[in-house]
């Protein structure tokens, strides 16, 4: 059964179709919502916009920001936005009143120390179980139908190794070996190499990659860390195709690619983008809970 929010205010700053879904579903459960960074959005009559970004950061009981997070330089993914925002600015931070609860997918700790001396209770979500497990799935799709669209090969009989075996990178690579690819899976830690064998996978150490990655026609890489650098990029073959998923700062060196004509797709926001009505459901299942949660005291 849904909460009740009626009697609070609620601000949602930036983000995609995701925060559009849970817009209406907060106010269809009694909130009292507005939204600012929405100013290109297709189909602006149907939403309430603030114009007003400070006074409505000063009236707001709840603050909501995209899973995809704010790092250092304070930016928010706002594609819908006419000008872009930054949540680090001073005059923003001191419009909050103390005791707002500040949600956001990641927080850069040196603004979230700033934000939590204001007052703000962050409440970071990008790595709940209950959003990102299920936020895989959309995100194992997405990728998967971004390869076969920048490829001239079929999934079926290729040869693909996906990097990390986390949430998404073990619902990508079983998904791919359900397509019929040959899946190598690259980890580093030893009891990860062990789960990909028992699921038969072919298990690559991560220092062994750099040999090994001349042999794949796609490349799947979810850890947010510089994996794929410099010495990696200069053995993959001409016709292979990078898919980066990772969240900040991804995993790819781009420029080295770009300079060795190695196709790399970015993909920043992936579950917004291929499928935002089953992500915005995520949210809108998690997200009234917490509210009430953080709002009668709970953590």
């Amino acid at each position: 059964m849904d909460v009740n929010l009626a009697g609070i205010n609620i601000l949602i700053i930036g983000g995609d179709k995701r925060e559009v879904k849970l817009y209406f579903h907060l106010k269809k459960i009694g909130a009292s919502i507005c939204m600012y960074g929405f100013e290109k959005y297709q189909y602006l009559k149907e939403i309430k916009l603030s114009s007003n970004l400070i006074e409505s950061v000063s009236s707001a009981d709840v603050i909501i920001t995209p899973l995809t997070g704010i790092e250092k330089d304070g930016k928010v993914y706002a594609p819908y936005a006419e000008e872009i925002i930054y949540m680090n600015k001073e005059a923003l931070l001191k419009a909050v009143n103390p005791g707002t609860l500040f949600i956001a997918g990641y927080v850069y700790p040196g603004l979230k120390k700033s934000m939590e001396k204001a007052g703000m209770a962050v409440c970071e979500t990008r790595e709940m179980d209950e959003i990102s497990i299920l936020n895989a799935i959309p995100t194992a799709e997405g990728a998967i139908q971004v390869a076969m669209a920048n490829t001239d090969i079929t999934i079926h009989n290729s040869h693909s190794i996906v990097l990390g075996f986390g949430r998404c990178g073990s619902v990508i690579a079983h998904t791919l070996k359900a397509l019929g690819a040959e899946v190598t899976v690259a980890v580093r830690r030893p009891e990860v190499l062990a789960w990909v064998e028992a699921f038969k996978m072919r298990p690559l150490p991560m220092s062994s990659l750099a040999e090994e990655i001349c042999r794949a026609d796609i490349i799947f890489n979810t850890i947010p860390a510089l994996v794929i650098d410099a010495e990696v990029i200069h053995h993959i073959k001409s016709t292979a195709l990078i898919v980066d998923i990772a969240s900040y700062p991804g995993g790819v060196d781009t420029a080295v690619a770009e300079r060795l004509n190695i196709k790399a797709v970015i993909l920043p926001g992936l579950p917004g983008k291929v499928a935002p009505k089953t992500a915005g459901k995520i949210l809108c299942k998690v997200y009234p809970r917490l509210i009430i949660s953080f709002l009668k005291g709970g953590k």
